[in-house]
């Protein structure tokens, strides 16, 4: 189904409205939660919640893309949950992609941080969309689906060391862009 037709049957208030978001976007999104949670009840659990939260939320809201904003439900949701289990086991390749993109982005608390943020999701997304195709690929399955070097190597049949490096290239030039754009890295 197309999003629109999705979104009007949440609107409609439609219960099938879930099944088919599932149907349509189940496998992508429920491969965000499993690279970030590295647990399929936990993926499965989180999976329900940001299935329950879109239903909550549609109407009012009426998203441009639903995938977008269901995938930042699952993403935010999955983040929360690793954040509060303490088995540090699941936390570790997510620390590993965050530590890797701490090198580029700062983290101010001040009170424009949302603006900021704005901003810079605009920033990050104009430059993502300058990439090559692979190299932006890449760069969002890593960064955005927390998927393994190793997995993503496996995907494009590249070579893990190809993988790190065009991650590395793309994160220094990104490093660039945010510097001239004013960004302190």
């Amino acid at each position: 189904m197309q999003d629109n037709e999705l979104i009007e049957l949440y609107f409609s208030r439609d219960e099938t409205a879930i099944k088919q978001t599932s149907l349509t976007y189940g496998s992508a999104l429920s491969r965000i939660a499993s690279g970030i949670l590295k647990d399929r009840r936990d993926a499965e659990e989180v999976m329900n919640d940001a299935y329950l939260a879109a239903w909550n939320s549609i109407p009012p809201e009426r998203p441009d893309s639903l995938f977008a904003y269901i995938s930042k439900i699952v993403r935010n949701t999955a983040l929360v949950r690793l954040r509060d289990d303490s088995a540090a086991k699941r936390g570790k390749n997510v620390t590993v992609c965050l530590d890797e993109l701490s090198e580029v982005l700062s983290s101010d608390d001040d009170v424009s941080a949302h603006v900021e943020a704005e901003e810079l999701s605009r920033i990050i997304n104009g430059f993502l969309r300058q990439q090559d195709a692979d190299e932006r690929d890449v760069f969002i399955l890593r960064y955005y689906g927390y998927m393994q070097v190793k997995d993503i190597a496996d995907k494009y049949g590249f070579t893990q060391s190809r993988v790190k490096m065009m991650l590395k290239r793309t994160r220094d030039k990104l490093a660039s862009v945010l510097e001239r754009n004013g960004y302190k890295i």
